[in-house]
């Protein structure tokens, strides 16, 4: 029984977790990662 609670338990701190990244960061707002390759490097902007 106490193997069982403690289950619940870690498995409903992690869904928390899961959670409140979502909430934080948002489903949408990165870009996926093809597009990241587009992305002209730091230095490249620097130099102009």
């Amino acid at each position: 029984m106490e193997r069982l609670f403690l289950a619940t338990i870690v498995s409903a701190v992690l869904l928390l977790i899961v959670a409140a990244d979502l909430l934080v960061n948002g489903v949408g707002l990165q870009p996926p990662p093809t597009q990241l390759a587009n992305v002209p490097p730091v230095s490249s902007r620097l130099v102009r």
